[in-house]
């Protein structure tokens, strides 16, 4: 039996690669794509990247023998069921977005005193989510979100975010991709379409030529002869130089039962939600599903998964060869480690315009100083940290954890001689959970537990030292709490999920314990000192602290089925225990029993190799926090994992029923509300 009941860290580590560690696409539209879909759907609020958004998710949407086929650089192929992407407004949308929000914020964070020519004003050094908003995000959707998703919930708003900065690659778009209707878009509006992209003014730190340039056509199959589309498809090629996927989609009839229900909130930011909450509060015209033909519902995910085989994923793994030849193996050799000895003790200045003539062995040498900007906290474009960064971080994206463990490593120390804090921290945070991914990369339904020498070094070898170095970074040098906060949260899933794995609770647990702690004081003292009360995050994080000492045991494989979790059979009914124990063997009356005696639960003898009644303790602390906000719901789903301790049945004459102990008030709240609902 699954007992506690709650996320499973499995999904959590699944929903942190399709929301954090996947490629970023972004689109582009033109307005009569816009209208086509409008017209096809019924419905004028409706965008394009609304359309597709939902459909990165092709673990959810899937085809008919869906399989996405990836060569590492160990030339060793793996086919996977699934390979989600984001789908995400275009750049220079994205990049107006932050200018325009940390033009009206002010920002504190430390070496950040300029604009960017880049017209990106320091919006890189910016919190990565408001911790007042996640509560009041949190405060609105316990009232309607199911009590078994609210901390998938809050980890998935926690993980989710569209911010592009330097010292990360994962949010700087893969591709941009170009929608055009084939019937009333020409190819020189096209033309206009990536000239007025390519002219836009990026940030020094993106490498444009890195993006995949790619087009999609949308036209009506049943006015448009497919072989006219080809043609046009083969113009875009032989004029442009860029590929293309045709999407064939024709109206159908407006009947229900020829729509299917999508969501369009998929993969949403906080700050959307809110958005989206506020408007929905003022009108009636911002709903969170739209309704989309099976025919042209077929059509997207078909097409969609040929893109990613065909283009994406091809064009990511060219690019890391490229990488791993010409920055990677060069900065490995010999001579490559001596060139970097060298610049820690001899800095040649050269100008910025040497930086885009790199070879490979200036590349492994890293021969200027003024490869990282101090004033604005990034490495240029062309530098091989900011390349290989890329690389380790596009490594990652196609599952390759080992290499990209190792490649963080590596340029981890190059940043640290350039007293680069930021990039620094944030590698130390990808050392981290590169190493967890791929501890937990279930590859055998029999994983060989990891010795204990290995758990030593990557205990304290690794994720303590860099959890506290990061977390000082992020929170003192660069006044960032929200990048701490997420990596906290990350780390502390990934390792329930190496627990789950090996059955090596008894290792983790207190350091689980500890950063989850950690977790609830960072969260209670900002948002007292914003006035503000920590409710729902709170009872968020005790419930995941009831969870995880639920999960851990001391227990052998081979003694597990001594456990017992039928709640019914853990508390006896005190008379016709007295009755039978009253009697002897041959029926004759025995010693005198106390009636009133609290019999031992048949789970006693385990006691010490669980950790039910601390589970337990959290539990009841999560409850307490719900209890002001009435949300019954929660608070009965919560009492569901404390029954294996206490009797959560009805009121009896126990201790820890009276009306001056929790769980007793509990209880009587609970009756008062059955009451009241029945009256």
């Amino acid at each position: 039996m699954d007992f506690p009941i709650g996320l499973d860290p499995y999904t959590a580590r699944q929903h942190l690669l399709h929301h954090t560690f996947s490629p970023l696409i972004s689109i582009q539209s033109s307005h009569n794509a816009d209208a086509f879909f409008q017209n096809i759907l019924h419905n004028e609020h409706i965008s394009t990247s609304q359309v597709f958004k939902p459909y990165g998710n092709n673990a959810k949407y899937t085809i008919p023998n869906q399989s996405f086929k990836i060569i590492n650089n160990q030339l060793i192929t793996k086919n996977y069921p699934s390979f989600p992407v984001r789908f995400e407004p275009s750049l220079p949308e994205l990049l107006s977005v932050f200018n325009a929000s940390s033009t009206n914020s002010t920002n504190t964070s430390a070496g950040i005193t300029s604009i960017s020519e880049s017209g990106l004003k320091s919006s890189q050094l910016s919190q990565l989510f408001s911790i007042s908003s996640l509560e009041l995000l949190l405060k609105h959707s316990s009232k309607d979100t199911a009590e078994k998703d609210l901390y998938l919930h809050f980890f998935n708003k926690i993980i989710t975010s569209n911010r592009i900065v330097p010292f990360e690659t994962f949010n700087h778009p893969i591709s941009q991709v170009f929608v055009v209707e084939y019937e009333r878009d020409s190819l020189d509006l096209l033309r206009r379409l990536i000239v007025d992209f390519r002219n836009f003014s990026f940030p020094k730190f993106f490498q444009i030529d890195d993006l995949l340039i790619h087009v999609f056509i949308i036209y009506d199959s049943n006015k448009v002869p497919n072989n006219e589309v080809i043609s046009f498809q083969n113009q875009i090629k032989s004029t442009l130089s860029i590929n293309s996927t045709a999407f064939p989609i024709a109206e159908t009839k407006d009947t229900q039962d020829n729509f299917i229900k999508m969501s369009i909130i998929e993969n949403s930011t906080i700050e959307e939600d809110l958005q989206r909450i506020s408007l929905q509060q003022s009108s009636t015209t911002t709903p969170n599903y739209i309704h989309i033909p099976k025919s042209a519902d077929a059509v997207i995910r078909t097409k969609l998964y040929e893109y990613i085989n065909k283009y994406l994923i091809p064009h990511m793994q060219s690019k890391i060869r490229f990488w791993d030849d010409q920055m990677l193996q060069p900065k490995k050799s010999i001579t490559g480690r001596f060139f970097s000895a060298s610049r820690k003790f001899f800095n040649n200045n050269s100008s910025d315009s040497n930086l885009s003539n790199v070879t490979s062995l200036s590349s492994s040498s890293g021969l200027n100083s003024a490869s990282f900007n101090y004033h604005e906290n990034f490495y240029y474009k062309s530098t091989p940290e900011q390349t290989i960064r890329k690389l380790a971080d596009w490594s990652l994206i196609l599952k390759d954890f080992k290499y990209a463990y190792s490649t963080y490593d590596l340029i981890k120390k190059d940043y640290t001689n350039d007293k680069a804090w930021v990039y620094v921290a944030s590698t130390q945070e990808m050392c981290i959970v590169s190493l967890l991914l791929a501890q937990t990369q279930q590859v055998n339904l029999n994983p060989i537990q990891p010795d204990k020498n290995t758990l030593r070094k990557i205990r304290h070898d690794i994720i303590e030292p860099y959890i506290d170095n990061l977390s000082y970074t992020f929170k003192s040098r660069l006044n960032l709490k929200s990048y701490s906060l997420k990596t906290l949260t990350i780390v502390v899933e990934l390792l329930l999920c190496m627990c789950s794995t090996f059955s090596i609770s008894w290792w983790w647990n207190d350091l689980i314990e500890k950063y989850l702690l950690k977790l609830v004081s960072e969260f209670d003292s900002h948002l007292i000192a914003n006035n503000q009360r920590s409710q729902v995050i709170r009872a968020i994080l005790y419930e995941r602290l009831g969870y995880s000492f639920g999960k851990c045991n001391f227990l052998s494989d081979e003694n597990r089925h001594l456990l017992h979790f039928d709640a019914a059979s853990q508390f006896h009914s005190k008379q016709e225990l007295s009755e039978e124990e009253e009697l002897g063997e041959e029926g004759e009356i025995g010693f005198y029993k106390n009636p009133n005696k609290l019999h031992a639960p048949q789970n006693n003898g385990l006691d010490g190799l669980m950790r039910y009644r601390k589970s337990s303790l959290w539990y009841l602390l999560s409850i307490r926090e719900w209890v002001p906000l009435k949300n019954y719901r929660q608070i009965e789903y919560l009492l569901n994992n404390i029954k294996l301790v206490y009797n959560i049945e009805d009121i009896k004459d126990v201790w820890h029923d009276r009306e001056d102990i929790l769980l007793g008030v509990v209880k009587r709240i609970l009756d008062k509300h059955e009451r009241n609902i029945v009256a």
